[in-house]
């Protein structure tokens, strides 16, 4: 098959045509080529600024971790660890070991425990006797006993028989970990 020749004007011609045609395709694929690539900078930000949002999620719990590791410290105690059966007499004897270890003559001491689901495992009231340095003491050992005890009143008398001794009368609730975990839940 032989193909005609081509004068000057048709090879002109052909070629503006190539050229439009190829400015045609470059204009209408770098088109394409810079929406796709718009869509993938758009999904890209999206992709950083969950992830941003996810570290601070998660810089936040870790700030409660090592919040709660430094209050377990502080208070000696570990709600993980803790019997529940015996938790209401193991704190009492604490408070009693605690109480003598200050100096203070111990009084009537009395356990309560709750029954059903409630927040709290059950309280203890107790008297004691001393001087001021001694009860101070005391009130200051409570915090580490390792229990999560929450002091419900306190109340201090002189006793007029015993000058210079103060009657303390102390009732503290015993908190139960694992119904506060479940009602409240994660917060953040």
């Amino acid at each position: 098959m032989k193909f005609p020749t081509l004068t000057d004007r048709d090879r002109r011609t052909v070629r503006l045509a190539a050229m439009g045609l190829g400015l045609y395709l470059v204009l209408f694929g770098g088109w394409r080529l810079f929406n796709a690539a718009s869509q993938r900078r758009v999904e890209y930000r999206q992709l950083q600024r969950e992830a941003a949002a996810l570290r601070q999620k998660f810089d936040l719990y870790d700030s409660r971790v090592v919040r709660l590791r430094r209050l377990m410290e502080s208070f000696q105690m570990d709600p993980s660890r803790l019997p529940t059966n015996t938790l209401v007499a193991d704190a009492s004897a604490a408070l009693q070991q605690s109480a003598q270890q200050s100096g203070l003559q111990l009084g009537p001491i009395r356990e309560t425990l709750n029954r059903g689901a409630e927040r709290e495992v059950g309280s203890i009231r107790l008297e004691a006797s001393g001087q001021v340095p001694a009860l101070m003491a005391f009130l200051h050992r409570i915090r580490g006993l390792g229990f999560p005890l929450v002091m419900d009143s306190l109340q201090l008398n002189p006793e007029p028989m015993r000058p210079g001794m103060i009657r303390l009368s102390l009732n503290l609730i015993l908190l139960n970990y694992g119904q506060w975990q479940e009602t409240e839940g994660p917060r953040g």
